[in-house]
């Protein structure tokens, strides 16, 4: 077993899909799936199961994941306790989280590449409360995460942004709809991958539900494609970005409505985020990020 196995079923835990995992990875499809398979046959447990229009955890999947994403960041981290090689340039680490879009990612190494020529950029995908605390500890120097971060200890930029989707099950009551209000949820239960992930993101949503009345909450604990069957079946509501991500990709081919707010003001937000006392070591990244949001 080696530790890129163990990068490879992450992000297709995290994506909840090969296809965009081997997207995400910058590599094809057939052999991502084929090395994830070689890592379930050398454990000897099934790690997903694999049907035509989502990818999800098995038991052992899920049992494995929290352990797995673990090994990868501090494997992830061991370059930073050294310094960088000066005949490759200077290394710098960028954390992503799973929903940032991929036209953020190509015009932020664009403009790395045109403005920064000698910058080498070391990718590090991750969920956003992991991406935070290495950049904290400076294991990251600069990561794009989900949410506006309040720590006086980083900076941070707004990005990226879109408008919020309502998800609910077709033939609830919603349909021919061109907009809802949430508290016409309020019989339903939201459901949301596990806060811990992206405290600030989950933090906004609750907010905004209890303000509105909606008191029930159904968290899963893995992946994206786990809302799905709750969602479909008309036993519980959540909400994703109008335009792009994870959450939004899976229900794309199910039996759902994505329905706009009534005033449609929500967003959600992809932050650049960095240590306050590291902005010159960062060699313009933070001015960089800033041009990122048109």
């Amino acid at each position: 077993m080696e530790v890129r196995h163990l990068r490879y079923f992450v992000a297709v835990a995290e994506e909840a899909s090969f296809s965009r995992a081997a997207e995400r990875l910058g590599m094809a499809t057939s052999p991502l799936s084929r090395r994830v398979r070689d890592l379930e046959g050398e454990l000897g447990v099934r790690l997903f199961v694999r049907d035509y229009h989502r990818v999800t955890l098995t038991d052992a999947g899920r049992a494995l994941v929290d352990e797995a994403r673990g090994i990868v960041e501090r494997v992830d981290a061991l370059p930073g306790l050294l310094p960088p090689a000066t005949s490759r340039g200077t290394v710098v680490t960028v954390g992503t989280a799973p929903e940032v879009s991929a036209d953020l990612r190509s015009r932020f190494l664009a403009l790395v590449r045109a403005e920064r020529p000698g910058l080498v950029v070391r990718q590090r995908p991750a969920s956003t409360a992991p991406l935070v605390r290495a950049v904290l500890k400076g294991e990251v120097d600069l990561a794009f995460v989900h949410g506006r971060v309040d720590d006086p200890r980083l900076s941070s930029v707004v990005v990226e942004s879109q408008p919020v989707r309502v998800v609910v099950a077709q033939g609830i009551g919603f349909d021919g709809r061109d907009s809802l209000r949430l508290a016409e949820l309020a019989h339903l239960p939201y459901t949301f991958l596990k806060a811990s992930l992206a405290p600030f993101v989950a933090h906004a949503a609750d907010t905004l539900l209890a303000r509105h009345g909606v008191a029930g909450r159904l968290p899963v604990q893995a992946t994206h494609a786990e809302l799905v069957p709750m969602v479909s079946a008309g036993e519980a509501f959540t909400m994703c970005g109008a335009r792009f991500g994870a959450t939004r990709t899976v229900f794309l081919q199910e039996p759902v409505l994505l329905l706009p707010f009534e005033d449609d003001r929500e967003r959600l937000e992809t932050h650049a985020v960095w240590r306050a006392d590291r902005g010159g070591l960062l060699h313009g990244l933070p001015a960089l990020s800033r041009r990122l949001h048109a």
